[in-house]
């Protein structure tokens, strides 16, 4: 099966380091996925949030695109709650131009961070939850140049030969079916959804329009993956990474990336154990040699060639290392 790959970076900051560690390492790792062939690298967003070093994926995406020269480089994505709809579209349309098809406009209503952290990029105030969707429909007209309720108004820079590839991110069955009423790609996180939800591309499909801002349905699941020499050296690379989700679970702001050795001793006996062992489940684990059969088998899971990795480790030479092998490992053709 010729899958095609794709990562998600959350720049991660582990305990001891710093945001600017993390920038850099970002910028190193999205140099190293140009050159090997990933498909495309995406970045989150996270405010007021100890563990992860990027607020601004559209800047991070901005330089990265600038410093590379074939790899899709685009946001994973903007939380709508957060923002103009009519800014999204003019800084998307900016990006659109100035680096045609290489950028996708990953759009998602999560809140990026806790309650202060949303107040204070709300003007400190409650935002509005119910109009998501509409400002949605309106980025799609303004970057279609198409009249958004009876007003004259374009998102500059007008006449984009090359509209941004728009997805929106989800992990359950009601964000599914928006992309498909609005004809957007869909991304489903799967590192962080309940169950497998194998249902939700069937759905998505069924329920595809058309005539929406794509003619085909494009869907992508989002995985864990941990990559070393022993099946047992990258269950424990990925102890990090897991505690936290774990933390999200709780509904806490995850803290910086811990060391293995830290949160084995922390989950050693713990309340959270079985919930840490629950969720480390479902990081694809494997070796150079296996993990291309464990990704395929994911891939078959859900009906789709097209997957998202995300990979946080304390040991930037770990995370490097499961990204190189992945695709590497690759069948030629």
């Amino acid at each position: 099966m010729e899958l095609k790959l794709s990562i998600l970076d959350q720049t991660p900051i582990i305990k001891g380091g710093n945001a600017a560690l993390a920038l850099k390492n970002s910028l190193a790792l999205a140099e190293m996925a140009d050159k090997l062939g990933y498909h495309s690298i995406l970045y989150s967003e996270h405010h007021d949030v100890e563990a992860y070093g990027s607020s601004s994926p559209e800047i991070l995406a901005a330089t990265v695109l600038a410093r590379t020269k074939n790899i899709k480089v685009g946001t994973g994505g903007i939380m709508l709650r957060n923002y103009s709809a009519f800014k999204i579209a003019e800084w998307a349309k900016m990006l659109a131009i100035l680096y045609p098809h290489r950028f996708i406009l990953g759009l998602g209503k999560a809140p990026g961070g806790l309650k202060d952290a949303v107040l204070a990029l709300n003007g400190h105030k409650l935002p509005v939850l119910n109009n998501i969707n509409e400002k949605l429909e309106e980025i799609i007209a303004y970057l279609k140049e198409q009249n958004y309720k009876d007003t004259a108004l374009f998102a500059q820079p007008a006449h984009v030969s090359a509209l941004p590839e728009i997805t929106w991110l989800g992990s359950g069955e009601s964000s599914a079916k928006e992309a498909a009423k609005y004809g957007i790609s869909y991304s489903m996180a799967d590192f962080i959804a309940d169950g497998s939800n194998t249902e939700i591309h069937a759905l998505y499909q069924e329920e595809f329009n058309q005539f929406g801002y794509n003619e085909h349905p494009s869907f992508q699941v989002a995985i864990s993956v941990s990559v070393a020499e022993t099946l047992e050296q990258a269950r424990y690379n990925a102890f990090g990474m897991v505690y936290q989700f774990l933390e999200s679970r709780k509904i806490l702001a995850p803290s910086a990336l811990k060391s293995s050795e830290e949160v084995e001793a922390l989950i050693h006996e713990h309340e959270d154990q079985t919930l840490f062992k629950t969720l480390l489940e479902k990081v694809v684990i494997g070796t150079p040699d296996t993990i291309q059969s464990k990704l395929e088998d994911k891939a078959l899971q859900y009906g789709t060639h097209d997957l998202v990795l995300l990979s946080n480790m304390f040991r930037e030479e770990d995370r490097l290392f499961t990204f190189k092998n992945i695709i590497q490992q690759r069948p030629l053709g």
